[in-house]
């Protein structure tokens, strides 16, 4: 047990500080090795959304007066509603079959942020674009604690104004985030050392910032980013295997 809260407070404080240096996504990278130390992929991703919400939280009330409220309800909607099936399944589902999936997954979004991060520029400014963006998001914050990327694919070109998209997306993040844990609290998927996870976690968070914040100008984003892709595709074949 020891080992496990040792282990939970070193990634946490790797994923905050990858969070602070390069924006890059706190559930990818803490999804990477909570399936792999606790005791069932319903609990890590439990955790993970714990965690990414109480970031997500920090950040949006820092921004309160930035976010926009009216540009992404539709995507909300939706990423609700596909994220209580994605649940759903997951209570019916091994946890080899989901850690397989979360493998498969970490490869595709590896080689999306290597390949074609910033290349895509479709707007998706209809409803029907934005109902797909939800469904899609929803499955993955669902399955995976990953909501991300899909949501700021529309955001980035939904808001031109740098703090109301940050702002924005965090508020979502949060939205979604208390959605999840209200979906995943029904399913059973809350173990009887969570909330202690969660409390070390926290503490985590406030370290990885605070490194981060020392070490932003020291560090390539670009450099960083690359050896958590990097690790992304080795712990994806890894989880699939």
């Amino acid at each position: 047990m020891e080992t496990t809260y040792i282990l939970i407070f070193i990634l946490t404080i790797a994923a905050s500080f990858i969070q602070r240096v390069s924006g890059f996504g706190f559930g990818i990278f803490v999804m990477m090795f909570f399936p792999f130390i606790l005791p069932s992929y319903g609990e890590s991703i439990t955790l993970s959304g714990l965690l990414a919400g109480t970031t997500a939280l920090l950040i949006a009330i820092r921004n309160l007066r930035h976010i926009r409220l009216d540009v992404m309800w539709i995507i909300v909607l939706f990423n609700v509603a596909a994220s209580y099936l994605a649940i759903e399944f997951m209570a019916s589902a091994s946890n080899e079959i989901l850690k397989k999936c979360l493998g498969a997954m970490l490869v595709v979004i590896s080689l999306y942020f290597i390949f074609l991060d910033g290349k895509i520029t479709q707007p998706f400014r209809s409803k029907g674009a934005q109902a797909i963006i939800g469904t899609i998001s929803g499955i993955m914050g669902g399955m995976f604690a990953m909501p991300g990327p899909p949501v700021v694919l529309f955001t980035v070109q939904a808001i031109e104004d740098k703090l109301q998209y940050i702002a924005t997306l965090q508020a979502f993040s949060v939205v979604f985030n208390i959605f999840y844990t209200m979906f995943r609290a029904r399913a059973g998927f809350f173990g009887e050392h969570t909330l202690g996870y969660w409390g070390i976690g926290l503490f985590g968070l406030v370290v990885g910032a605070w490194i981060g914040a020392r070490c932003f100008e020291r560090i390539s984003r670009e450099t960083l980013k690359k050896i958590v892709y990097i690790m992304m595709i080795i712990s994806g074949i890894a989880a699939i295997i």
